[in-house]
């Protein structure tokens, strides 16, 4: 059943809690050369004071087809792919994608020395399940006879949320996993079901020393997408 998801978002994102937003053409014109020119269309430059929520950001490049977004705030950078609003635009690999999100955050990290405090990567991918209830999918395969029955039988929505912590190739991880019944933004409003995977490192409470360095850049997202198959391939 994996193997017929089809990626409707993915999110690449470093943490960067000193990070200060002084030089914002210099900024550009470096994610600009790092990206290829991958975001060439229009420049979004919040222009909010200083002392905003560090969580909003204060620059947003897009590209001309609106999927691809990077988003830098005083508290993460974000690469984004999100074909949301149009799915006739092809995904790309998410192995291709976590090479191009590793080579862009490693080269900024190496020219800017700033401090990467925590990693993720995001994915979203829907099956398509129109002849069926994805509702009713999740509540059989994952709840008890006994509760199908009442209270979930013939439910309208149905949602799965799972958080476990571990040790990964020598990250300390949080593994999110949301299994969603949705309805997919198509002509024929197509029922799905939606898989959310957030891999993540350690939050700021539990990783204020950490320091993630290229190699670690480049080690966690290299890695990432065979982990996020192993992690399905336990619910599918």
């Amino acid at each position: 059943m994996i193997s017929q998801f089809k990626i409707l978002k993915l999110m690449g994102s470093i943490f960067t809690p000193e990070f200060s937003f002084t030089d914002s053409i210099g900024l550009l014109n470096l994610f600009q050369n790092l990206s290829g020119e991958r975001f060439n269309g229009n420049l979004i430059s919040t222009g909010i004071p200083q002392d905003a929520p560090a969580e909003i950001p204060r620059m947003i490049l897009n590209s001309k087809d609106k999927v691809w977004k990077l988003e830098v705030s005083l508290e993460r950078t974000n690469i984004v792919f999100n074909r949301i609003a149009d799915l006739s635009i092809s995904p790309p690999n998410i192995q291709n994608f976590v090479n191009f999100v590793t080579d862009v955050f490693k080269s900024y990290k190496s020219k800017t020395n700033i401090r990467v405090q925590r990693l993720a990567l995001v994915t979203e991918k829907y099956h398509e399940m129109p002849e069926n209830s994805p509702p009713q999918f999740i509540a059989t395969t994952y709840c008890k006879e006994q509760y199908l029955k009442k209270p979930f039988n013939n439910p309208k929505a149905f949602e799965l949320h799972s958080l476990k912590k571990y040790e990964w190739k020598g990250f300390q991880i949080n593994s999110w996993v949301r299994l969603k019944s949705a309805i997919l933004s198509d002509q024929a409003q197509t029922s799905i079901l939606l898989v959310l995977n957030d891999l993540n490192t350690l939050g700021w409470e539990f990783a204020e020393s950490v320091s993630f360095e290229e190699q670690d850049i480049g080690r966690f997202f290299t890695n990432a997408p065979d982990h996020l198959n192993e992690i399905l391939n336990l619910y599918f």
